[in-house]
């Protein structure tokens, strides 16, 4: 059912070195197993893998075809061990069901991802991975013993950021935060090593976090505790889009106490105790990209990027009508005016996050190399910043510093995404947006 070992072992070298480079898999070692004894690896968990980094993977896409088919034929694969799999939870079987959760939500299945993922957080509860007692271990237990419980503790947090970044469909949280004690994960040295970090961050709102706020914002944080982080404060600023903010919080965002100006507060807060190496800069995107992380690092600064965007985007309307009024465009305010400039400045404050985040965007693809994976979240940010620049364009007065860029940001955007939408299909409906 699976390609010759060494198409397997470059598919999943692709997978840990591009799109996953941040993950629960200790990267040497598994691909040291892979080569050395690859019945110790369950073909489950390639079979997952590979239906993700087919489409990246030149040998595969050779294979079968194109990348479309490379990946199906993956997923068929992973599918048809689904019976014999789900009823015993392992590792293993909880990072497989994730994978294949992520493949089928980027081939545009979404209540097949939905059911898949159901099936690791069930598992990932039964194992009690929730729970940071599951993860004590002795001062000196052997090194692949710590691996391995690190690699627990980093496919928990995994499932949880994950779910975070497709909340935008109204999904709730797998796990509610008051429920988690888990720790977040080591930096890469300590895992690739089998060490035992002296330190770990919290994610804010669980009881450790609560008991010392101090681990939310330690300025030692390792990278994939950022990341994780970074997606949290993005689900939560993703749900209460999708609510009726007028109907669920009676004050107006302009209130001191209004859930607006509390979210702004705690993303500008966060952002402001980042570790220097986690800004976005050129210089730091590339320390990173030396590393063989940068696509990790601009998951972290690209949806930092997204949630002070959608943050403000829930009041375009009311930004729009203020230098727009028409008689059948009037503003939604129930609550009175706002204060003077208030809209005018909110409107400032989200298209200038939206230049950032196209800097970025721009500065990673111009350095991008062609056979390079790349994960959904990225996609969905150019689609973001081209969506918005293409209503700059169109009404400049919502931010005349910015306005004569506008063009160029929605052009940009349609390119990358031209070039990006074929490796997941379920963004092609974000290109057609766009072109229209």
């Amino acid at each position: 059912m699976l390609p010759p070992s060494d198409e397997v072992v470059e598919g999943c070298r692709i997978f840990v070195t591009s799109y996953f480079q941040l993950g629960f898999i200790p990267k040497a070692v598994f691909l040291e197993n892979l080569r050395v004894n690859p019945s110790s690896v369950s073909k489950f968990l390639l079979a997952c893998i590979l239906s993700i980094s087919a489409r990246f993977t030149p040998s595969l896409v050779a294979r079968y075809g194109n990348a479309r088919k490379a990946t199906d034929y993956f997923l068929e694969v992973s599918r048809s061990m689904v019976p014999a799999e789900m009823y015993n939870p392992s590792l293993e079987r909880i990072q497989a069901f994730f994978l294949l959760a992520i493949s089928q939500w980027g081939n545009g299945d979404r209540d097949r991802s939905s059911m898949d993922m159901g099936v690791a957080v069930r598992m990932a509860a039964l194992l009690k991975l929730h729970c940071e007692e599951s993860y004590v271990l002795e001062n000196n237990c052997p090194a692949d013993q710590v691996v391995r419980s690190e690699s627990a503790r980093r496919v928990f947090w995994m499932i949880q950021s994950q779910e975070n970044l497709h909340s935008g469909y109204k999904t709730p949280a797998p796990f509610p935060l008051e429920d988690i004690t888990t720790l977040l994960p080591c930096d890469e040295g300590d895992f690739a090593f089998g060490a035992i970090p002296t330190e770990r961050a919290a994610e804010a709102g669980t009881p450790p976090a609560l008991a010392n706020p101090q681990l939310v914002f330690t300025p030692r944080r390792c990278l994939f505790a950022t990341l994780i982080q970074a997606h949290g404060l993005w689900g939560r600023v993703a749900r209460r889009a999708c609510r009726n903010d007028y109907a669920v919080n009676k004050a107006p965002p302009w209130d001191p106490t209004s859930e607006y100006q509390r979210t702004i507060i705690e993303l500008r807060q966060w952002e402001e105790t980042l570790p220097q190496k986690h800004s976005f800069s050129v210089w730091n995107l590339r320390g990173w990209k030396s590393e063989s992380l940068h696509l990790a690092y601009l998951s972290v600064t690209m949806v930092l990027r997204l949630s002070n965007i959608v943050t403000r985007r829930v009041y375009l309307h009311d930004m729009f009508t203020t230098p727009h009024p028409t008689p059948t465009s009037t503003p939604r305010e129930t609550y009175g005016s706002a204060p003077k400039g208030f809209w005018a400045q909110a409107s400032n404050e989200l298209f200038h996050n939206l230049w950032d985040l196209h800097e970025q965007i721009d500065a990673y693809f111009s350095m991008k190399s062609s056979e390079e994976g790349f994960p959904q979240i990225l996609v969905f940010c150019v689609y973001m910043c081209g969506s918005l620049s293409s209503f700059l364009w169109r009404y400049p007065a919502l931010c005349p510093p910015l306005g004569e860029r506008a063009e160029r940001m929605a052009q940009r955007s349609l390119e990358v995404l031209s070039e990006l939408h074929a490796a997941w299909p379920t963004s092609s409906k974000w290109q057609k947006g766009l072109q229209q």
